[in-house]
């Protein structure tokens, strides 16, 4: 069933522009935190983009950047404010990396042979997961809240890997590469045991996230190379969902492990368990073709696009338009918090290249 796009200016709450830095002419919301908090980046009119950090407030600050220029990634940003992400040298070397609310960078540990890192996420712990590479290897990795650095264990035969999530308990989904396989889906407990959630007979297995259980999502290739989304509760293996069609993309799930996910150009939600498991197919709006959803909240509300425009959709799968203003013809949502707020990106396609601006719906 589908139903109308909104009107500018139509839909519940309301859109606000995050500001720029002083003379830059773009910005992008990359992660949301559950107090509202985002980060992302200000470009200038060359197209450099410099990390910042947006307060609930509507408050900008500037993260450090090594050698005061631009170059990084944020990927998470924790409740208080703490971002993970990396940076880059001027040299272009990548180095895991975290910032306080005050924007002040901290290297993540780089033992010595290792010569680059990404940090993947962090919790409220200010605990980060990544990786560190050296000339030949890449190891998944632990950082505690001292930024001291503790490589993760690996299952037999296993020749490095990643960690990807983390929870509020310390439980790590990750992958790693073993004999015959590019990727293997992995958990690894709080005691540091690591635990292999197996395989769809595929050569690819990738977690996206942790929920509070110790649930696991992510995508995994069948025996015909063909991805699905997967879920592995707590001491079981990762299983395909049911219902969906081949090529599933882009896997979040809450904390009462409903899932949702993208398959082709649809939006598929997963809720239940083990057999009693059910599948939704997110609506579309009226006069769109595809929907892409982003995540979902724990009260079960899905966050995405529907065509170019802005949706959140209920627990029954039903569609609702975000606002935007006049002149506002495309948009990209890519986080809700419990609250219902949501972060993301808009745009003109009068212009091109598009100058998107960062933005919140409250």
């Amino acid at each position: 069933m589908a139903v109308v796009p909104p009107a500018p200016g139509a839909g519940a709450g309301a859109m606000y522009e995050l500001p720029l830095l002083a003379g830059h002419t773009t910005s992008s919301a990359e992660a949301m935190n559950e107090s509202g908090d985002v980060v992302g980046f200000s470009l200038d009119a060359n197209g450099d983009g410099f990390l910042v950090r947006w307060g609930a407030d509507g408050s900008l600050t500037p993260l450090q950047a090594v050698g005061g220029g631009a170059g990084g990634h944020a990927v998470k940003i924790a409740d208080d404010g703490t971002v993970a992400g990396f940076t880059d040298t001027p040299d272009g070397v990548r180095h895991a990396a975290r910032w306080n609310a005050a924007g002040v960078l901290t290297r993540l540990e780089e033992p010595p042979g290792y010569v680059q890192g990404e940090a993947q996420d962090i919790n409220n712990g200010r605990v980060a997961v990544g990786q560190l590479s050296t000339d030949t290897a890449t190891i998944p990795v632990r950082w505690g809240p001292d930024g001291r650095a503790t490589a993760l264990r690996l299952p037999p035969q296993a020749r490095g890997g990643t960690a990807t999530a983390i929870n509020e308990r310390g439980e790590i989904a990750g992958y790693v590469s073993l004999p015959g396989e590019k990727t293997r889906a992995v958990r690894w407990d709080i005691a540091g045991r690591v635990h292999d959630l197996g395989s769809l007979g595929g050569s690819d297995s990738q977690p996206s996230a942790i929920n509070e259980r110790g649930t696991v999502a992510g995508l995994a290739t069948d025996a015909g190379g063909t991805w699905k989304a997967v879920l592995a509760p707590l001491g079981k293996k990762a299983k395909a969902l049911p219902s969906q069609d081949p090529g599933a993309r882009s896997v979040s799930v809450n904390n009462a492990d409903v899932v949702v996910a993208n398959v082709k150009d649809r939006s598929l939600r997963w809720s239940g368990t083990g057999t009693g498991i059910g599948t939704t197919e997110l609506q579309v709006l009226r006069g769109t073709g595809s929907t892409f959803v982003r995540g979902i909240n724990d009260a079960g509300t899905s966050v995405g696009t529907s065509g170019e425009f802005a949706v959140t959709w209920d627990a029954q799968g039903r569609v609702s338009g975000l606002p935007v203003p006049a002149g506002v013809d495309t948009a990209d949502p890519i986080a809700i918090d419990a609250t219902g707020r949501v972060a993301g990106n808009v745009g003109s396609s009068r212009t091109w290249p598009v100058q998107w601006r960062a933005v919140v719906w409250r």
